[in-house]
């Protein structure tokens, strides 16, 4: 058996994560699709109930994903979808306004864990990151794997 670091005893099993994506575009539908398949549940909301569509039907009758409509931007509708009871929350809708109100509310009043964010100006980042919110900047990204090609 192996010993946490809080010293629970673990029998290698781990639990799935419960997940939330927040934007059902194609970039929250990969995610979505990749976290549901290597076993975890993921619950997408999204405005538009047409965005669910891409989804592959196997996923959703086997209930490793859950789609709820409604609006990121307010705790009624995160609290409706069951976004309260998540792991980790990654809103990757195609406006950052909404991935980082999103990403306030399930961090700092639904204290989910695990927040991510997409956010596509590198000047936001630090702010963000100092609230407890990790930022995807997908430039930033795209730089660090230039300059590590060039090591």
């Amino acid at each position: 058996m192996i010993r946490n670091s809080d010293g629970n005893s673990n029998s290698g099993v781990q639990r799935l994560k419960r997940i939330a994506v927040i934007g059902c575009g194609s970039l929250g539908t990969q995610i979505t699709i990749e976290l549901s398949s290597s076993g975890n549940i993921v619950i997408v909301l999204d405005k538009d109930p047409e965005a669910f569509s891409a989804l592959p039907s196997h996923l959703l009758e086997s209930s490793r994903v859950v789609t709820a409509i409604g609006d990121g931007t307010q705790e009624i509708s995160l609290r409706q979808a069951g976004v309260q009871d998540v792991d980790f929350l990654i809103a990757v809708t195609a406006k950052a306004s909404v991935n980082l109100m999103s990403g306030q509310l399930a961090r700092h009043v639904m204290r989910i864990p695990v927040v991510m964010c997409l956010v596509n100006d590198s000047n936001l980042s630090p702010m963000y990151e100092n609230l407890g919110i990790k930022v995807i900047n997908p430039d930033g990204l795209l730089m660090e794997t230039i300059k590590g090609g060039l090591d």
